[in-house]
Parts: C-alpha cells; structure tokens; sequence
C-alpha cells in the first residue's frame, strides 16, 4: 500500500511539474501576443513590461530546452546569465553581441539558436522602448522583433 502511495505521489508530482511547464511555454505565447497587440495600439512602454515578462519568462524555459537538447546548454546558458546586462545596453550592442552571437560560444543546433531568440528578441524591444524615440520607426523595430519572438517560439 505504503509503494501504491508513494508511486502516486510521484505520478502526480511529474504531472505537476509537466503542467507548470507548460503553463510558463502558455504564459509566454499569450505575453508575447500581447506585447504585438500593445505595439500595433502604439503602446510601446505597456509593450516593453510585456517583454521583460517575456525576458524572465524565457529564463525558465531554456533550461528546458537544454533538458532536452544537451548540445545547447554552454550557449543557452550564456544567455541566460547575460540576460540582465541584455537589457541596459544599447541597441548596436544587442544586435552585435547577442542576435549576432558576438559574446556567445559557438552554436552545434538551430534549435539552440531559435530558443536563445525567446530571449534575444524581447530584451531587444525593451532596449528600442529605453533608448528611442516612440515614434512610428521604434514602433515598427519592436513589432518586428515580437514578430520574430513568434516565429521561434514556433521552431522551439
């Protein structure tokens, strides 16, 4: 009886476990389609909080991946740990040391690049909200990038 139980319990805990993942990969999909909605309404500081959700989010879902994809762990791992300084550089910088890969290891897999993007490209519309004007051209920079948030969430 004692073994039913705790086997149980340990069923149930997988269950949990697994259901909370997927609530995070959830609560991702719907920030991110919210931060675009907030974007196309011209509410670009609403949109960049949705992409530091998104930002901190994406730190709990690439050890996921690196779960499942060992090949990716010293190149994800280097995002995640940069993903604070991610957020206070400039724009140059962004695109030169993290969607370039300029101050990441090499990449072995295309899946390891398509989930550092879950990261890259929030932080990217956060840094456009921090350092540009809010006119039509930011506007049109941070719909992109969320765009992209999209298109990779769909690959990883």
């Amino acid at each position: 009886m004692k073994i039913k139980v705790l086997l149980g319990l340990a069923i149930l805990n997988t269950s949990l476990a697994v259901s909370a993942a997927d609530n995070q990969w959830d609560a991702y999909y719907q920030t991110a389609t919210k931060a675009q909605k907030q974007i196309g309404a011209g509410e670009l500081k609403d949109a960049s909080l949705a992409a530091k959700k998104l930002v901190s989010i994406s730190k709990s879902l690439l050890p996921e991946v690196v779960a499942k994809k060992p090949v990716c762990e010293a190149y994800l791992s280097a995002a995640i740990k940069a993903a604070d300084t991610m957020l206070t550089i400039s724009v140059d910088e962004i695109e030169r040391d993290y969607h370039a890969d300029g101050k990441l290891p090499p990449v072995k897999d295309a899946a390891c690049y398509h989930a550092k993007d879950l990261l890259v490209h929030p932080a990217t519309v956060v840094v456009l909200a921090a350092n540009q004007a809010h006119d039509k051209k930011t506007q049109k920079q941070m719909h992109h990038e969320i765009e992209e948030v999209l298109e990779h969430f769909g690959q990883v």
